[in-house]
């Protein structure tokens, strides 16, 4: 089996082969901390959370860099709006972001550098790039990379004419008077007396949002990255950008071999995000669903797929979630109920595992596909229900089955969550009166002999956590 995965730079679905044998150095651009962060933040970072523990259980060895943006010019003027100190202001929301990110099953990066803790390393690599020519200083004691000089890399990864660039760039790229050219980006920003700055050869000053990801991705990763990823929205001018001033402060190319970018989470189709104020935090949504119905609402669209936010689209994530979890709890059920002096059969579930897995494992090697995937457990949850009801499996067997299960949840965690007792539950399932109406259905079915139909009610009254067990005395049932 060959991992793909779709390549921004090149518009393909290219096989993946890293730089350097099984190593991935892989870089995530990391969130702006000037406020709680929101649902589309959990769409990127749970997507490469995902894409980093698959490329894990592959078999590489992945060195795993995400940055935060502790200063910036949104984390300046929410300070001054709340009238907080932006270091404090920006300690205390980063600290958020990371609480959210556990809470959601995501994994800390190898590491999180913090721009301030990096703004040495960041004067020096302005300095390379002025000293070579491609970076200008001018008498307001700002830095501007000059994309001149690298004109013919001007919509590399955005694939959009200089034409283009320029007439919708008002709204993408600052505007600052004291520039050559209207697509040079700042890399150094000179500060007022009442906003941080640092001295810097050029006077006391900031560094420019694009400058930061470059110089910490190449400290702790590599000069020429695996993966670099990140949300849509960041493919101009911010990615296009480090590949401009990476490459010439490096003087390698490419900056990196796989650009890989998640789709949006929109709200009525419109993007959500803080400026057009229609975001709803992770804080906000946790308090209404778990964690877990979270985290698979996402997981169960492609990472590149835009994704429509609504309060019906949670709940029915959760009752499909809640489908894989009753399976698990039916298994582990069975598992109670068989005695150790079992007699063993062959029930055919190892062959059923290994049959999933490879279902699993294709559907993940063309380009991380988790709806597909996903797709492939909710057909193995039925056929073990099924196993479990019709051919009472010995307890090797259920062991290889919970065995399995754990095995994909170190890939997708979307099974293992503490649930907030306070948030809204999942699916409580069937109502008794739609059991029995179920289970009378069940008999009318086994009077005329219609077994398959028979066995279709007992997997779905399975499938929604009610165990029936045939008696003398009739079917009796229970919750799981």
């Amino acid at each position: 089996m060959t991992l793909k995965v779709y390549n921004t730079l090149t518009r393909e679905t290219e096989e993946f082969i890293p730089l350097q044998g099984k190593t991935v150095n892989m870089y995530v651009c990391g969130p702006t901390v000037y406020d709680h962060c929101h649902l589309g933040h959990a769409r990127s970072y749970i997507s490469f959370d995902v894409i980093r523990s698959y490329l894990v259980y592959r078999g590489y060895d992945v060195n795993y860099i995400s940055n935060i943006t502790d200063v910036d010019d949104k984390v300046i003027e929410r300070a001054k709006e709340l009238e907080e100190d932006p270091f404090v202001l920006s300690a205390k929301f980063t600290e958020s972001f990371k609480n959210d990110m556990k809470l959601l099953g995501v994994k800390a990066p190898d590491v999180q550098p913090k721009v301030t803790e990096h703004i040495s390393d960041i004067i020096r690599s302005i300095e390379t790039l002025i000293n070579n020519g491609t970076a200008y200083v001018t008498e307001k004691g700002n830095v501007y990379y000059d994309l001149k000089r690298s004109e013919e890399k001007i919509g590399v990864l955005s694939h959009q004419t200089v034409e283009g660039l320029l007439e919708g760039s008002g709204s993408r790229v600052y505007v600052e008077d004291d520039k050559k050219y209207q697509l040079d980006f700042v890399l150094w920003k000179s500060s007022a007396e009442n906003e941080p700055g640092w001295n810097s050869p050029w006077g006391r000053g900031r560094p420019g949002w694009h400058i930061e990801c470059s110089v910490m991705s190449m400290k702790y990763g590599s000069e020429q990255l695996d993966i670099h990823g990140g949300g849509m929205d960041l493919i101009f001018p911010h990615h296009e950008a480090e590949i401009h001033q990476s490459e010439s402060c490096s003087g390698k190319h490419p900056f990196s071999k796989y650009w890989m970018h998640n789709g949006f989470l929109t709200i009525e189709r419109e993007k959500m995000s803080k400026s057009l104020g229609n975001f709803f935090t992770i804080k906000e949504v946790l308090e209404k669903f778990p964690a877990g119905t979270i985290r698979f609402f996402i997981v169960y669209t492609h990472y590149r797929t835009t994704i429509d936010f609504s309060e019906k689209a949670l709940e029915e994530a959760g009752r499909a979630r809640q489908r894989l979890l009753n399976t698990i709890t039916n298994v582990e059920h069975a598992l109670r109920e068989t005695p150790d002096n079992e007699n063993v059969t062959d029930s055919g579930i190892k062959e059923l595992i290994d049959e999933t897995r490879d279902a699993f494992i294709l559907s993940m090697d063309e380009d991380f596909n988790t709806r597909e995937a996903i797709g492939k457990l909710f057909v193995f949850g039925r056929r073990i229900n099924s196993l479990i009801t019709n051919k009472k499996p010995a307890r090797s067997e259920l062991k290889y089955v919970l065995d399995f299960y754990s095995e994909i949840n170190d890939i997708l965690r979307i099974f293992d969550f503490d649930e907030n007792p306070d948030a809204e539950k999942e699916s409580k399932g069937l109502s008794e009166e739609r059991i029995m109406e179920m289970i009378n259905l069940r008999e009318k079915a086994r009077r005329e002999k219609d077994w398959a139909k028979a066995d279709a009610i007992r997997d779905e009254l399975n499938e929604n956590g009610i165990i029936i067990e045939d008696s003398k005395e009739g079917v009796r049932w229970k919750r799981i």
